[in-house]
């Protein structure tokens, strides 16, 4: 009977520290802050809204740009993870939590912290505030890995539109998950399901007035048996005529039509779900899903047919003519998840590179522009919108860009500072600085020595001028 009391006073102390944090962060005292809102967390663990104080006053510290973080960073953080590590590895779970909030101090954009921190939550049974660890570095985030974890986090908490959205994410970093597809959706039929109390579920029958016994299952009716006679595809057909507006049967029906490779059938049960629910995202993502691959298969096809008989002229028409239909489609879709997803600048990264690849590079730039104020993909977009500014002739402004992504690459990314480098070395090549170009090819060579024809370049820049 003393739990009560003494619960209440804990909790009473971790609101007291929460309000000294908040008077030391107003005041810019964020040392004070931190340690405050760190105090009032291990009193009152649940609470999200201290959690969240703590992580505001910890990114105000870097003026909320993970950038400010610092490249050394992980020689602070590495030995705090390893000690959550530890903790984890002797299931103590409120420990790792603790731990990881020290890592968070240190670079409150710590994705590993963030993970660790999240299973601990789930293992403690918290999953709201796992959820939440996850969400708050989702921004910096760009591996599959972690909105799979994400994903099945939203799931548990039955934020199926969430769980979506994350499983898109892994679509869009690995195209070759068709796992996620499926998770997308069996969640859009759960959300259905879970409005309006499902489909197809064995029926049950109250008991008669009067018996207070438990309910009986009762005998399936002459209706309920031509269902189960009913194949798995005509099952959904019936559900869809029986209710229009659900969303659900047409996901999974297209969905198994796709599988089997059926395609028109299935973008018609998709279109057949568009007009019954105009408007219905979802729907609309899945639809054009399955154009792209009827487009491209098609695209596909014809180029073969070409390749093998280059003087069919007919067939070159045609694959022209799909080759159009193809790329406007692309960019017709792009701009309606920009219309669903206005703040997601990876869209217009996306955008950018389906114009440079159709030779657009004026449209490509101003979409390139639009991504780089966007910190996760501003490297990427500086040094695409380089190659476009090549492509038009205008080295100086292609050079002026990858000056500025290297400024900003990370250091453990080899793939672009390669790249960026090499770039910039043939930019100076073209230019006549001999010096410069060799400088940035070494660049490269000291890490890849058989990257592209950097070898080859370096040999020609340091052979004597033929006589």
């Amino acid at each position: 009977m003393s739990m009560a009391p003494e619960a209440n006073a804990r909790l009473q102390r971790a609101m007291t520290y929460f309000n000294y944090g908040n008077d030391a962060a107003q005041k810019n005292n964020f040392d004070y802050a931190v340690q405050m809102y760190q105090d009032a967390c291990k009193l009152d663990p649940e609470e999200i809204k201290y959690r969240n104080a703590l992580r505001g006053v910890a990114r105000r510290k870097f003026e909320n740009n993970p950038s400010k973080v610092g490249w050394m960073v992980g020689t602070k953080t590495g030995p705090i993870k390893l000690r959550a590590r530890t903790a984890r590895a002797q299931s103590k779970w409120a420990q790792v939590i603790e731990v990881c909030e020290e890592a968070f101090v240190v670079n409150p954009w710590d994705v590993e912290a963030a993970r660790l921190a999240a299973e601990a939550a789930e293992h403690l049974e918290l999953l709201k505030l796992a959820q939440w660890f996850l969400e708050t570095v989702q921004n910096v985030a760009d591996d599959a890995e972690f909105f799979r974890t994400l994903a099945a986090i939203h799931e548990k908490n039955k934020d199926w539109q969430k769980a979506i959205v994350a499983f898109e994410r892994v679509k869009k970093i690995d195209p070759t998950d068709e796992y996620a597809l499926r998770k997308i959706n069996s969640l859009a039929a759960d959300a259905t399901i879970h409005k309006s109390g499902g489909y197809g579920e064995a029926s049950r029958r109250n008991p008669t007035p009067g018996n207070s016994g438990p309910e009986v299952e009762a005998k399936p009716d002459a209706e309920e048996l031509r269902r189960q006679q009913l194949s798995p595809e005509d099952r959904l057909r019936l559900a869809i005529k029986e209710d229009p507006t659900r969303v659900g049967p047409y996901l999974e029906l297209a969905e198994t039509q796709k599988y089997k490779g059926q395609l028109d059938e299935a973008e018609q049960t998709l279109a057949q779900g568009l007009k019954a629910i105009p408007g219905e995202t979802l729907l609309q993502s899945i639809h054009a899903e399955v154009q792209l691959l009827r487009l491209r298969r098609a695209v596909e096809g014809w180029t073969k047919r070409v390749a093998k008989d280059p003087n069919d002229s007919a067939a070159r028409t045609k694959l022209d003519q799909l080759t159009v239909i193809l790329n406007d489609y692309e960019v017709k879709d792009l701009r309606r998840r920009m219309g669903q997803r206005p703040d997601d600048l990876g869209l217009h990264l996306e955008l950018g590179k389906l114009f440079a690849r159709q030779g657009k590079h004026d449209e490509a730039i101003g979409e390139f522009q639009k991504a780089r104020t966007s910190l996760p993909h501003k490297v990427e977009a500086l040094f695409n919108a380089g190659r476009s500014f090549e492509a038009n002739g205008a080295l100086k402004l292609a050079e002026r860009n990858y000056e500025e992504a290297l400024r900003a690459v990370d250091a453990e990314d080899m793939v672009m500072f390669n790249a960026l480098h090499y770039q910039m070395g043939r930019i100076s090549e073209s230019q006549g600085n001999i010096q410069k170009a060799e400088d940035h090819y070494n660049e490269v060579a000291a890490n890849d020595y058989g990257y592209l024809d950097v070898a080859q370049r370096l040999r020609g820049l340091n052979s004597p001028p033929s006589s």
